[in-house]
């Protein structure tokens, strides 16, 4: 699917891709219009993963499955019940779980705890509420978890010690009483007061002793540092305490907004390549052009004053009309022929009724005369006869006087035409000719004769060129022809039978998109005609 394509089928329903756009907005504007405005702390805690013990094996081969049960904890019935508790004011576990939201950071052992709270004050307390909470509590089920193992080492304590000092069975009060006799011997008169060690006189007991001794100090060293975690794993610390925002957060309401409004316009988008694929009608420009194997001038939008009134278009051309007259007008001169001396014929036709075929043939007798030329507006469009409508002809003169005097051949001169408040710019109306009346292809001739004599450039309002033979054989006859697409509402297989009964030399074909129109207001007398402009 090319990208023109793309552009070409949302440019058609515009109108429906911003109102899709605007639908998916709805419930992010619903969402903004009920939120309240919140505010999110943020405390920062880092977990400390067990170096030893049961845990460190896990923590080591899968730090982050350690730091994810850790969310776990943070976020359990019971941390929330403390942390309720200890900010009071009637505060809920469940108020503060639904205001609570947890996350490890990327590839780090670090866990923020973001609340978020109609206050600052409030969002900052809940926060370090919990890390509060959490780091008390981890700091309590380490020493709960090393409790047992303290005990046993004091226990062990404690056995050594009866066992050095229990009165009379001890080891000490045993080497005391072995060495009783003999101090007390070294003591009395005439001794040489010699008194042997103790490792002489009761060698096991002093081994038992010092072995004693030295298991009791491995012990106690043993429960010294598992008391002060040297042994496990180290305490889990609060790196930043939360601070009370000074700003509100951004709403989810934005964010829906932002995703409904793009969601909705890409549904909308869908949608319009999708009717544009299955739509009977041309696309764009470029459709057209292929299509009838010329280029597109340019565009003739019509605003609503030419819509009630087209014969405003002979008074003023609309500004973004201008440069797509003045490109029409300038090729549409360059094609004379000074070979031909008649005037120059302009067949002014449509690819379908109401492609506003009057109202560019207005504009462009407008711009012709201002150029200089003496300008016949021929009312060709015989099923209207808007032209003659809009002008008021005289029914005793046009067209029909033109075909009467080719039978009668009158002596005097005869007046077909109808001036205009534009100089230099006549109407050659239908006459007496009733509207759907057909006409022989014959009559194209002295019509077209009479209009050449009369002035230097023949404006031929046909109407659509497959409306009539009488427009199929003036657009032949025709030195240019103007064809009106009504680009909206122009039907494909309409556009390709135009095509086919254009002439060859294509370089004389002049297409120019026009906006499509209905008419609001007719004559009772043309209920059954085809609206013009």
């Amino acid at each position: 699917m090319e990208w023109s394509f793309i552009v070409a089928a949302v440019r058609r329903r515009i109108r429906f891709v911003v109102l899709c756009a605007i639908l998916g907005a709805v419930p992010g504007l619903l969402s903004i219009a009920n939120s309240v405005s919140s505010y999110e702390a943020v405390a920062t805690i880092g977990i400390a993963t067990p170096t030893s013990g049961a845990g460190a094996a896990v923590a080591a081969s899968q730090p982050d499955r350690y730091i994810t049960s850790q969310l776990s904890v943070v976020t359990s019935t019971d941390t929330l019940d403390k942390a309720a508790k200890k900010l009071g004011g009637g505060v809920t576990a469940k108020q503060i779980a639904e205001q609570l939201t947890v996350e490890q950071e990327p590839s780090a052992d670090i866990i923020t705890v973001k609340a978020t709270a109609s206050r600052p004050k409030a969002a900052a307390a809940i926060a370090n509420a919990i890390a509060d909470v959490y780091i008390t509590e981890a700091a309590s089920r380490e020493a709960a978890a090393r409790a047992p193992r303290i005990q046993t080492l004091q226990d062990k304590l404690d056995a050594i010690t009866t066992q050095l000092t229990t009165p009379d069975t001890g080891i000490y009060a045993q080497i005391t009483a072995a060495m009783k006799d003999l101090i007390a011997k070294a003591n009395e008169a005439g001794s040489t007061g010699y008194v042997p060690s103790e490792s002489l006189v009761v060698p096991g007991l002093v081994q038992q002793r010092d072995a004693l001794n030295a298991e009791y100090n491995r012990v106690l060293q043993a429960k010294n540092e598992l008391e002060l975690s040297v042994d496990d794993q180290s305490v889990s610390s609060l790196i930043e305490r939360a601070t009370a925002p000074s700003s509100p957060t951004q709403t989810k309401g934005k964010i829906i907004l932002a995703g409904g409004t793009v969601l909705g316009g890409l549904i909308g988008v869908a949608v319009a390549l999708v009717l544009a694929q299955l739509s009977s009608k041309v696309l764009d420009e470029v459709s057209v052009a292929q299509m009838l194997g010329t280029t597109v001038v340019g565009a003739f939008p019509r605003n609503r004053a030419l819509l009630d009134n087209p014969l405003a278009a002979l008074k003023t051309t609309p500004a973004d009309a201008r440069e797509t007259m003045e490109r029409l007008s300038v090729r549409a001169e360059a094609m004379a022929d000074p070979e031909i001396d008649h005037a120059l014929t302009i067949a002014v036709v449509g690819t379908q009724p109401a492609a506003g075929t009057t109202t560019l043939t207005l504009a462009l007798a407008r711009r012709l005369s201002r150029s200089g030329y003496s300008v016949v507006i021929v009312d060709g469009d015989l099923r209207t006869q808007t032209v003659s409508e809009i002008f008021d002809t005289d029914p005793s003169t046009g067209i029909s006087a033109v075909l009467a005097a080719e039978v009668k051949k009158p002596t005097k001169p005869v007046n077909y035409f109808t001036d205009t408040d534009l100089p230099r710019v006549e109407v050659l109306g239908v006459g007496k000719i009733e509207r759907r009346e057909a006409l022989r292809r014959d009559a194209i001739g002295p019509i077209l004769e009479v209009a050449r004599e009369r002035g230097q450039i023949v404006l031929y309002d046909g109407g659509s060129l497959m409306g009539s033979a009488l427009t199929l054989f003036a657009s032949k006859a025709a030195d240019v022809i103007v064809l009106a697409v009504p680009l909206l509402e122009q039907d494909q297989e309409m556009l390709s039978e135009v095509a086919d009964n254009l002439p060859t030399e294509r370089s004389r074909v002049l297409a120019v998109t026009t906006a499509p129109v209905r008419r609001r207001h007719r004559r009772p007398d043309t209920a059954e005609a085809e609206p013009k402009d």
